[in-house]
């Protein structure tokens, strides 16, 4: 029964849905604040957080992918293989982010505060949890799948992988009893100092509260019972098999959304998320080439993204209206299919530039749609394709608009929509494109654009979307 319970303790925790309700109230801000610590520093450190958890996403995904396939093709293999080398060449920065700071629980450090002291032993903590959950959330999966497990293990000079990759340096360091030591001694000193802090309202720090607390291997503990998970079968089959109904139920819940999610920071579900009217009043007021800008404040990843919206994203249209515009033929055959199976929305994530449904986008609390009224047939046919020859991109995560051979969410807004002079900004010497700049433009009075749909806070604005929109960006920007 304990091992049942701890298993579900998993699950309940990887969600970070309902249970996590309280915690997005407690960390989220409600002013700006000043980060104290050196803005390279901080930046860098979210680059590598993001960095991390887009492997998550990639290894969580390729799993899915490859685990039922007999035999694994050729390209199976070679993007199991590149995700091996990309976790062999980012270990050493991963045990320098972990190792960094963990001096300042025996000498502290004269060059900083007691406040900054406690951030950047927050840095190494987290770091250290993403590391345990990169493998209870992605590698676990093949350690526990017998031919994965095989393959993960086999030298492959081609990638210059050594022998017995995942159980030397992906599992040994999941169990390794130094750093159960170290990462209790992190989490009591961090819990001692949170006390005189807990009310804090530094956007870098509610950052580093939320990578911490929402950490399931933070909320589950490392008691000696956690790293029992390693000898299991699998955490899906231990709710597979049970007896009981509601496990398996409860399985297929756990599946679904940690599919949507891949495991990352999230709290609770949006406002707009499951709601069938909600998703057909949207569907409904959609037009190829609309841009959609959403918002997320439960979302790790909203916490430092500056400005209101959080997320832009463009609707390319159904295989009948793709087919109208003379796009159709000339659409891979694979993205043929996703939109054929409702995938209809492009953006870009952490694993790249794809395409994704309307129910699955709608997991928000807010949402605007901005329809370009001016833009002709042709025009608009011309943006379409190149919003679709986008697709399979990577994410960009150094943010550069000028460098197009990877790309950002709102940047996919920025180099297929020619036609628009775009806000943009220039963050340490680097130009860039916020969701808010894209936003702004639907404000400008002698804008092309209507908002013909918006939802605040899960709520519909049924009047004056473009004042409400003036006002949120107006207020946000105060």
């Amino acid at each position: 029964m304990k091992k049942l319970s701890l298993i579900i303790l998993l699950l309940v925790t990887t969600l970070f849905i309902g249970c996590g309700g309280n915690t997005e109230d407690a960390l989220s801000p409600k002013v700006k604040a000043v980060n104290t610590l050196d803005q390279n520093m901080t930046e860098a450190y979210q680059m590598y957080v993001e960095k991390t958890l887009s492997r998550r996403v990639i290894s969580y995904k390729l799993f899915e992918d490859v685990v039922t396939k007999d035999p694994l093709s050729g390209t199976d293999l070679d993007l199991i293989h590149k995700m091996l080398r990309s976790y062999l060449d980012s270990k050493d920065e991963t045990a320098i982010k972990i190792d960094e700071y963990q001096y300042i629980m025996n000498d502290g450090d004269a060059a900083y505060t007691d406040k900054e002291e406690l951030e950047l032993l927050m840095m190494s903590l987290s770091a250290m949890l993403l590391r345990y959950d990169n493998y209870l959330l992605a590698y676990s999966k093949y350690n526990e799948n017998s031919k994965l497990n095989d393959v993960l293990n086999y030298a492959d000079s081609a990638y210059n992988i050594p022998t017995f990759t995942l159980r030397d340096d992906i599992l040994y360091k999941y169990e390794l009893d130094t750093d159960r030591v170290d990462i209790n001694r992190m989490i009591n000193y961090y819990k001692y100092k949170l006390r005189f802090y807990k009310d804090d309202t530094n956007s870098y720090f509610l950052y580093l509260r939320t990578l911490i607390e929402d950490s399931p291997s933070y909320q589950i503990g490392f008691e000696d019972e956690f790293f029992l998970f390693s000898w299991f079968d699998t955490l899906y089959e231990a709710i597979a098999n049970s007896a009981d109904e509601i496990f398996s139920s409860f399985f297929d819940t756990v599946s679904e959304n940690i599919g949507n999610t891949a495991g990352l920071v999230e709290t609770r579900e949006g406002k707009l998320y499951r709601d069938n009217a909600i998703t057909a009043n949207v569907e409904a007021n959609l037009y190829p080439g609309d841009i959609l800008v959403e918002r997320t404040p439960f979302r790790l990843t909203d916490k430092l993204i500056p400005g209101y919206w959080g997320h832009i994203a463009v609707y390319i249209g159904t295989e009948n209206e793709l087919r109208t515009m003379g796009i159709w033929d000339d659409i891979n055959a694979t993205y043929q299919q996703n939109i054929m199976d409702g995938k209809l929305i492009v953006e870009a994530l952490r694993d790249g530039v794809q395409l994704n449904s309307v129910a699955h986008f709608l997991n928000v609390d807010d949402l605007a749609i901005m329809h370009d009224n001016n833009e002709t047939d042709e025009d608009k046919i011309l943006r379409i394709k190149r919003v679709i020859n986008q697709l399979g991109k990577e994410y960009d995560f150094e943010y550069d608009i000028e460098d197009n051979s990877k790309i950002i969410c709102s940047e996919l807004v920025y180099i297929t929509s020619l036609n628009i002079e775009w806000d943009t900004a220039s963050t340490v010497g680097i130009n860039t494109i916020s969701p808010d700049n894209v936003a702004i433009v639907s404000t400008h009075l002698d804008t092309v654009f209507t908002i013909p749909l918006m939802y605040i806070d899960g709520e519909l604005v049924t009047t004056n979307t473009k004042e409400k929109m003036t006002q949120i960006l107006a207020e946000y920007e105060e």
